[in-house]
This record gives structure tokens, C-alpha cells and sequence, in this order.
């Protein structure tokens, strides 16, 4: 049967009411899944052009930093103390120019549109994260470009939805992820990453209709970064390609070496998380405006820099500054060409501590940028001191290169929890098919045992302090893809605030011992009375005639509106543990109906058995 909106689109009295790209649809007779791929090509190569705008200018200024920083070692100390701190100050002036209320940092925020806004993501947060992320990255702030990207690449999906005449919640989320999806894959030059990280992360739906779009729109836009660049390597630079060859595949002997490293990467990443939370709540303590925290912050990150090059002035970048991919690009371009010592594993473990707290200082204090790449970097650092030190135990068979690679997979997964995106960024890295096996099972591994320290991700650790917790999978793609409004609400049972108690008896005799909603005389929500309260109330009747409804009334149950999807209402009505809360207009607070935990149940059942 053909949904009535497609009718809709096709009737030519309505065509005119119809935007642009609704009507070209419409004339080209595209299935609505044929018109969402259709959108996510679009949506690839437009953020594709996005992506090389806001990651260039980054390179640049990296290599620029590079150069400075080996000068005279005067200059460049006073550089690498400087600066972050200016770097923060123009972080700044972007939050005064562009104030958003904060949730958390860039993926975060963009979960958090996922889960409570139905996808939609002001504007003002693309153009805010764009600027704010280049300026601290760029001036060695430690933190990465992924988050940013993700975070710019989902705003233009989720408004970019309304211009392609997006139906529901569900196709926003879509194409709010083919936007994030096609930023990825253009920043890392990793398409397959970019498809798992989305579909692990953010949407956690692998149904088909989510599925191909979003594989739609990360190739495109990798290879539209192709187009315009030639042919381009990861950001680990040609040495991850050229060791591709050389790399062992897994057996029994090797895998020990792989499933310890996952381990350790595991208690790497609670470390990694533990403290950057530390870090966010000793800043939060410090009585200062918000707006000046991000400059503290550089300015301890200044002075640990400036420490660095006055003490290294044969190698002046600091493996704590900005992104720190030049780290991963030397690991694997001098993995075991030296010999191994347990000193090298040591400063290497120094190293992974040092990147630790930089990136707290940075996105702890306030400032912008993504968690993925000190995740990586660290990651890399963990490998590479397994590496050492198996070497300087005399484990001859023992893999170097393959730790180091397993060890950024290791650490990717272990902090967000997706595995498979962990697992595709190294063999998107290195292009060698052999490197899948023991990857995938260090990543694996290393969530798993993750999970069981820290139940909560890098990203989901802040989500579940707005108040929004993830459920299983399969459920939360379901349960978001229908409406308060489309699960149909019942009138329920209704008391006015001011009538008397004895009414309640009435109530019960009419509709049983139900939840109520008490309004006021003109029909706005006051309250609930639910079940329990009206069972207590009818074991003791002589007190009712001197007690009113308001007396009895609950103001602690949330309420929902018809805009909100069912796993939102799911989570209200578990919050109190009532079988029923209000529908209201949110503008007037009018009752327009009744919410109960079985219609959520039966609407839930109604969409398995339409996907049956």
C-alpha cells in the first residue's frame, strides 16, 4: 500500500506546496529509501568540501608549529607557553559570540540530538565547533579533529533533512549520521571507519534502511576528497602503507601477545576516562567564570610545553600538543628498528600519561575538540611500550608494528565502545587484510574487558549525566522511529485539582484503581495521582471528605509531548516507575491525553510486526 505522504507528493494540486527537492523527487517517482540514498550522496560530497575546509587550515597550522617550535630554543619555549593560551582566547571569544547552552562535547552533544531533540542540531553548533576546534587544535591544544568533524558533519545532516523533505524523526537521525558518517571518512580517509563509528556510536541501528545511506554517503565523500586531492593516505601518513606488507597474520603463538595488549589497553582507556573526568570536575571547583577556565587550561598546557622544549632541544614538539598523529606516524615508521629496552617502554608510558592529563587540561577546562585522536595516540603509545618491553624480555616472535596498530584499535574501542570501528580504522590505516584477525579480537577483548570497569563509554559517560541512558540496540532503532503521537495516546482518567476527595471514589467505581490526571479549571496538567495513592486514599474514605484532589496529587511524574519518540516516553514512565504519564502541549501545559506503559508495548509490537 502506498503511504499517504507519497501520495501526497504526487498529486499536482499539492505539488506546488512542496519544496524544491520534494518535487524533483517526486517527478523521478523515487521510492522513499531510493530518495534517502539520494540525499546522503548529496550530503557525502557537500560535506566532503566541508571537511578539506576545516582539516586543512589544522595541517597547515601544525606544520607551522612544527617549524617554530625548532628555533632557537628561547623562542621556542616562549612559543609553546604562549601559544595555547592564545589559542584559548579566541576559544573564547567564539563561545561569546556563539553562546549554546553546553552538553557535553561535540559527540556527545550530537547523541544527546539523538536522543532528545529527534535529531535536529542548531546550526550555531556546526559554525561554533568549527571555529572554536581549529583554534585550539591549531595552537596545540590537545584534543582532535574527529569530534569536531563529526559534530559539523551531523549539523548539516540534520538541517539539511528539512530541504530534503525529511518525514519523521527516523530519516532526520539518518541523514544527521550520513553527515557525520561522510566527515569522518574525509578526515581519515577512512570510509569504512567512518560507516562502523556512526552505526556503533551514534544511531546504533544496523537495520538496512539506516545501514545503506550512511554507506552511501562516506564513500562518496572519501571519494570526493580523492577527486580533489588524489589519491590520499591516512593520517599516519605513507609508513602505515608501506609496513602493510611485512605485518604477520594471527596464530595461536601471537594471539596471547594480542588479547594481553587488549587488556591492558582496557585499563589504559578507564585510566584515560577516569582522569579526564577528574580533570572536568577539579575545573568546575575552581571559582572563576566559565569563560576563563579554557585559558587556565592552556596555560598549564603552555607550561608543560614550554618545559618540554627547553629540556628536548633536539626534539622540540611536545607528544602532548595538538592532535599528536606525528606520534603514531614515528611509532609505526620505527617500530623494532631500534633495539628494545625497557627505558623505551617507560617513556613511552610517561608519554601516554602526559597525553592523558593535556587532554584533560584541555577539554576538561572548556575547550574545544574530539576525544577519538588522544584515544589513538595513547593507544599507540600502550602498543608501542608492549612492544618494548616484550623486546627487552628477549620475546623474539613477540609482533612490533602489529602491537602498535592493535594498540590504537585497542584504544578507540575500549573508550567508545565500538569495536568494529577500533578494528577498520587500523586496517583502513595499513590496507593489509592480515592485520583484521588479531585486531579484531584485541578490540574485542578490550571492550569487553572495558565495559566491565567502566559499563560507560568516552561519550556515553556524559550523555548519562544529561540524564539519557543508552538501552540495547536493537530496541533503541525500534523505539525511535515512532512518536508519541503515532503510538496513540487514550483520554485516561481526568479529576479537577480543587474537587473533593469523595470524587475519587466515583473515579474508582467508573474506571477501577487507575492513574489520574489532576488538572486545573481550564484544563492544564497540575499532577498525577497514580494507582498507589488512590488504593491507600480508598482504604480510609472518612478522611476523603476533608482532603482534595491536589492533596493527593503527585508533581514528581514527567510528563511527554506528541513530538517525543517512544524510547524518551520509555524512559520517563521507568524514571518514577508509574504505568502512565500525561501527554501535554508543551507551550499551554493543556492535557491532551494519557501515555500508558501497555499502549507503548503494543505500539512497540505493531512496528516488529510491520518489519516481520
Amino acid at each position: 500500500m502506498t503511504a499517504p505522504g507519497r501520495d501526497r507528493a504526487r498529486n499536482p494540486f499539492v505539488t506546488r506546496l512542496l519544496t524544491p527537492a520534494q518535487r524533483a523527487l517526486s517527478l523521478l517517482r523515487l521510492e522513499d529509501d531510493w530518495a534517502l540514498v539520494a540525499s546522503a550522496a548529496v550530503l557525502g560530497v557537500a560535506v566532503a568540501l566541508m571537511a578539506l575546509g576545516f582539516i586543512l587550515p589544522i595541517k597547515w597550522a601544525e606544520h607551522a608549529l612544527e617549524s617554530a617550535l625548532r628555533g632557537g630554543r628561547e623562542t621556542a619555549a616562549v612559543t609553546a607557553a604562549l601559544l595555547p593560551v592564545v589559542g584559548a582566547l579566541l576559544t573564547v571569544v567564539t563561545y561569546a559570540l556563539l553562546p549554546m547552552r553546553s552538553r557535553g562535547h561535540g559527540v556527545t552533544q550530537v547523541l544527546y540530538a539523538v536522543h532528545r531533540s529527534q535529531g535536529r542540531i542548531p546550526p550555531r553548533l556546526g559554525v561554533r565547533q568549527w571555529l572554536a576546534s581549529t583554534f585550539t587544535i591549531a595552537s596545540g591544544g590537545s584534543a582532535g579533529p574527529e569530534g569536531p568533524i563529526v559534530t559539523i558533519g551531523a549539523t548539516f545532516g540534520s538541517n539539511a533533512s528539512r530541504l530534503f523533505g525529511a518525514r519523521g524523526p527516523a530519516t532526520t537521525s539518518t541523514l544527521l549520521g550520513c553527515g557525520a558518517a561522510a566527515g569522518l571518512s574525509a578526515v581519515f580517509a577512512a570510509p569504512l571507519t567512518g560507516i562502523f563509528f556512526v552505526v556503533e556510536v551514534l544511531l546504533r541501528d544496523f537495520s538496512a534502511r539506516t545501514f545503506a545511506p550512511i554507506v552511501v554517503a562516506s564513500v562518496i565523500s572519501f571519494a570526493t576528497v580523492q577527486s580533489v586531492l588524489g589519491p590520499v593516505d591516512s593520517l599516519f601518513g605513507p609508513s602505515a602503507r608501506v609496513i602493510g606488507p611485512s605485518l604477520s597474520g594471527l596464530t595461536v603463538g601471537l594471539t596471547p601477545y594480542f588479547v594481553g595488549l587488549a587488556v591492558a589497553c582496557a585499563v589504559g582507556a578507564v585510566f584515560f576516562m577516569r582522569s579526564l573526568e577528574i580533570v572536568e570536575r577539579t575545573f568546575a571547583l575552581i571559582p572563576v567564570p566559565r569563560l576563563v577556565k579554557p585559558v587556565l587550561g592552556a596555560a598549564l598546557l603552555g607550561a608543560g610545553g614550554a618545559a618540554w622544549v627547553w629540556t628536548h632541544p633536539e626534539d622540540p614538539l611536545p607528544p602532548f600538543f595538538g592532535s599528536g598523529y606525528w606520534n603514531v606516524r614515528d611509532l609505526i615508521e620505527h617500530a623494532g628498528s631500534t633495539a628494545p629496552t625497557f627505558g623505551g617502554a617507560a617513556i613511552l608510558l610517561v608519554w601516554f600519561v602526559s597525553k592523558t592529563f593535556a587532554t584533560g587540561t584541555t577539554l576538561g577546562s572548556g575547550s574545544a575538540g574530539g576525544l577519538f585522536a588522544p584515544a589513538l595516540v595513547t593507544g599507540a603509545m600502550l602498543g608501542g611500550a608492549a612492544a618494548e618491553a616484550l623486546g627487552a624480555m628477549g620475546v623474539a616472535d613477540a609482533p612490533t608494528t602489529e602491537l602498535v596498530l592493535a594498540g590504537m584499535g585497542c584504544m578507540v574501542a575500549a573508550t567508545t565502545h565500538a569495536p568494529l570501528a577500533g578494528a577498520m580504522l587500523v586496517y583502513e590505516a595499513c590496507g593489509e587484510e592480515t592485520v583484521i584477525l588479531p585486531v579484531l579480537l584485541a578490540t574485542v577483548v578490550a571492550t569487553l574487558a572495558c565495559r566491565a570497569m567502566h559499563p560507560l563509554s568516552i561519550y556515553t559517560s556524559g550523555l548519562a549525566a544529561l540524564g539519557v541512558r543508552q538501552g540495547v540496540m536493537g530496541d533503541l532503532a525500534i523505539m525511535r522511529r515512532i512518536t508519541v503521537r503515532e503510538a496513540g495516546h487514550l483520554p485516561g482518567a481526568v479529576v479537577v485539582e480543587d474537587a473533593p476527595g469523595t470524587a475519587l471514589v466515583e473515579l474508582a467505581e467508573r474506571h477501577g484503581a487507575l492513574d489520574a490526571v489532576v488538572v486545573d479549571s481550564q484544563g492544564r496538567y497540575r499532577g498525577m495521582i497514580t494507582a498507589r495513592e488512590l488504593q491507600s486514599a480508598l482504604l480510609s474514605r472518612e478522611a476523603l471528605a476533608a482532603m482534595l484532589a491536589a492533596d493527593l496529587m503527585r508533581t514528581d511524574v514527567p510528563v511527554t509531548h506528541e513530538d517525543e519518540t517512544m524510547d524518551t516516553a520509555f524512559q520517563k514512565l521507568s524514571v518514577r516507575e508509574v504505568d502512565a504519564i500525561a501527554v501535554v502541549d508543551p507551550a499551554t501545559r493543556r492535557l491532551l491525553g494519557v501515555l500508558t506503559r501497555e499502549r507503548l508495548m503494543q505500539a512497540y509490537g505493531d512496528v516488529l510486526s510491520e518489519d516481520a
